[in-house]
């Protein structure tokens, strides 16, 4: 399993010659939910992102731009890939819940194998653990045939909600391509901590997610945090999380995924959106490379 500042090593955005530790960062589609894909790609481009997710399976509760099985926008796509020189770093998101039958991703999976992606985002929905562990080894299979590699992400309003949890379920299933994709705001609101990841090897942490954000009454907790309600993601260096112990334990030179959707209803022009995420984050990444210089 190769480190994405391997897998980026071709492409036009690299980290500055002034701080080579910089972190490749890219665009999570949450971060812009409303913007139809090309408006995403072209938005992403402009503020200087070196990769993007892309949401080709529908999320519960979230907006969706069906791309798979149109011909035409799948053409597009390919095309706004080539001319941005992003990478698409992973396909989001596989529910595995209880009706779920994994056959059903696979006109997903196969397009983000087709576009270059290198994840499947995959989020564990089911309380029943014996067939959430099939279904986690039927969906890495299918990712496998495909060469792709099926992330977990943990979230403290589903069934998978912690590290450890993770772990186990990687374990249990012993399939190779399985890894593990932290959001740090999941991550601190269910209780974890970041020399919890000192333990985890490195191979199942390629990425990574980064936002900030606000802790609710009595967390960070579990069970706390699922009678709390959603995350509220701020920008980094705009919330209260330690972004920068959590990056401390997490592998040097990691991709990150930064997700921070506008604040309220709003719904700002994508490409400024886009360019606020991206300085925000990158100008806090700065701040934290030097900081450790």
């Amino acid at each position: 399993m190769c480190h994405y500042i391997i897998w980026f090593d071709n492409n036009k955005h690299r980290p500055r010659p002034d701080n080579p530790d910089m972190n490749p960062l890219a665009l999570a589609p949450t971060s812009l939910p409303d913007a139809p894909p090309l408006a995403f790609i072209e938005a992403a481009a402009a503020a200087g992102f070196d990769g993007i997710g892309l949401r080709l399976n529908k999320s519960p509760g979230l907006p969706f731009h069906p791309i798979v099985g149109d011909a035409a926008l799948v053409r597009a796509v390919k095309r706004a890939l080539t001319a941005s020189g992003l990478k698409l770093v992973d396909i989001l998101s596989f529910y595995l819940q209880p009706a779920t039958k994994v056959a059903e991703f696979a006109p997903a999976l196969d397009l983000g194998a087709e576009l270059g992606g290198r994840y499947a985002l995959v989020m564990g929905a089911d309380t029943d653990w014996p067939r959430l562990s099939d279904n986690f080894a039927l969906i890495c299979d299918a990712a496998a045939e495909r060469g792709l590699i099926a992330a977990l992400e943990c979230a403290v309003h589903r069934p998978l909600a912690t590290l450890d949890q993770a772990q186990r379920l990687i374990a249990e299933t012993g399939r190779k391509n399985a890894a593990i994709c932290i959001d740090p705001l999941n991550f601190f609101r269910a209780g974890d901590r970041p020399a919890m990841l000192r333990a985890v090897d490195p191979a199942l942490l390629p990425f990574a997610q980064i936002s900030d954000g606000l802790l609710g009454p009595g967390e960070p907790d579990l069970e706390n945090a699922r009678r709390n309600g959603l995350n509220q993601r701020r920008l980094p260096g705009q919330g209260v999380l330690p972004l920068k112990t959590y990056l401390d334990e997490l592998p040097p030179g990691l991709l990150l995924s930064a997700e921070v959707p506008p604040p309220g209803d709003a719904e700002p022009d994508p490409r400024q959106w886009a360019r606020r995420v991206a300085d925000a984050t990158r100008g806090w990444l700065d701040e934290y490379h030097r900081g450790k210089n």
